[in-house]
């Protein structure tokens, strides 16, 4: 799959797969970290074709967009004007379809199955620039389009500030510390038993709160705390376990008492939460559901550098081969 490199010689003609220039993450092993690079296609000279490209030629697959694999991910740039350009430079309407259906998300809607074509036009459009009488959009100007709540999105209005799963319990605990002392219709003291078991859960209780308490309607904005929470709707934090009865407005469990918050939740980093940039996994609308009605189901479509998962697999299986051997 990839190029050993630490091998020498003619073993390195093996692999599908070098490794470029562009970091995707890093990752902590054994007190050191270490950087995870793109994978890059290497070359076949028999076939004149990349390596990826002759597999799927001789198996009859489809080849795979190289040119997204050394390019940012449009999954965790920042929801700002410089994530945007960032992805708007890659020219590609599928990288920009998965950042506007996240955009759209963070604002509390998903994309039906049935307008994903319409998601695939608007990214067209704004990669080609056709969009706003031939003006381009701005980041402001696709936050204002989507929050004018075109009809080929739905928009929940039981959609709560909660606390992005993909993103460290560290940087949520920061984000926790921090929201507390702004916070003055509530108190972080108060928070619920069945909450104080889970930085998540807990954050929940107080992101969903202070959110309302602003009595913002910009999620981009307010329901950011760097990065640690995202505008989700029901039918996403309805399956995180425990979310539901954190956040605001929620029913708690009778046999659910109101108590002094944990250690935990006293003792978490009040500075201002990090960076972090990851969202949570996207919704689609399956409106062919059953007699309940239309079915919900998450899922992550394939994303820039998609070869990074299985890499990191990759590196996961080597060393658990090593350990055992």
């Amino acid at each position: 799959y990839q190029v050993a490199y630490w091998k020498t010689g003619s073993e390195m003609d093996f692999g599908m797969f070098g490794l470029g220039d562009f970091e995707v993450a890093s990752m902590p092993y054994f007190g050191q970290t270490f950087s995870i690079y793109c994978l890059s296609p290497q070359d076949s000279a028999s076939s004149g074709m990349s390596m990826p490209d002759a597999v799927a030629a001789v198996y009859g697959g489809s080849a795979i967009d190289t040119s997204i694999l050394c390019a940012v991910n449009p999954l965790s740039v920042t929801l700002d004007e410089v994530g945007y350009q960032e992805v708007l430079a890659q020219k590609s309407a599928s990288q920009m379809a998965l950042f506007i259906e996240r955009v759209a998300n963070h604002m509390g809607a998903t994309v039906p199955v049935t307008s994903v074509q319409n998601l695939n036009d608007l990214a067209q459009s704004v990669v080609d620039g056709t969009v706003n009488g031939g003006g381009g959009y701005s980041m402001g100007l696709l936050a204002s389009y989507l929050g004018s709540r075109p009809d080929w999105i739905e928009f929940d209005s039981q959609a709560k500030c909660v606390a992005n799963r993909n993103v460290p319990p560290s940087v949520i605990g920061s984000a926790i510390g921090w929201t507390c002392e702004q916070a003055t219709s509530f108190s972080c003291a108060e928070v619920s038993a069945w909450c104080q078991n889970n930085t998540y859960k807990t954050a929940d209780y107080v992101f969903s709160r202070y959110y309302e308490e602003l009595g913002s309607t910009n999620p981009l904005v307010d329901c950011s705390f760097s990065g640690a929470a995202i505008y989700a709707s029901a039918d996403l934090y309805d399956g995180w376990s425990g979310s539901a009865q954190c956040v605001s407005d929620a029913i708690l469990p009778s046999s659910t008492t109101t108590t002094t918050a944990t250690a935990a939740a006293v003792t978490m980093n009040t500075s201002a939460a990090p960076a972090a940039t990851t969202t949570a996994g996207f919704l689609h609308r399956d409106s062919s559901g059953g007699s309940g009605g239309a079915d919900f189901t998450g899922y992550a479509r394939p994303v820039a550098g998609g070869g990074r998962q299985a890499f990191v697999l990759l590196v996961l299986a080597f060393t658990t081969f090593a350990l055992q051997g």
